[in-house]
Formats: structure tokens, sequence, C-alpha cells
């Protein structure tokens, strides 16, 4: 019988915007799909800010997620 594994290569953020920075959130909703979606809305910024673009949809997601907390 014949085993097959899938596998998949996820680019991680390093530095100030390395994924234990941003928490486990990261894992479930990649940074390329956040930046996919930023694009594809035309919100991307022009500069990295204090809290850049990124950041702001996870602590969106995070807030939403934690609702009740």
């Amino acid at each position: 019988m014949e085993q097959i594994a899938i596998t998949r290569t996820v680019t991680v953020a390093a530095g100030p915007f390395a994924a234990g920075h941003l928490g486990e959130l990261t894992r479930l909703v990649p940074f390329e799909m956040v930046d996919d979606v930023l694009a594809a809305t035309r919100r991307t910024q022009r500069r990295v800010r204090l809290l850049p673009a990124r950041v702001v949809v996870y602590l969106l997601l995070a807030g939403c997620l934690f609702a009740d907390c």
C-alpha cells in the first residue's frame, strides 16, 4: 500500500513581524493571505508605520474571535 504525504511550505515573516509576535492566528490566516486581501481592496500602506495594516487586520480578527471575553 502506497502512502502519500501532503506537505506545504508557508513563508513566515522575520523580526518584529514574526509569527510569534502576532500570535497563533498567523498560522490559521497566513500573512500572504492578508496581504492579498489588502492588495485586492487597495488598502495597502505606502510606508510601514507603528501599526502596519497587516497587524490591524489580525487585531480585528482577534477582536471578533474574542468578543465575549
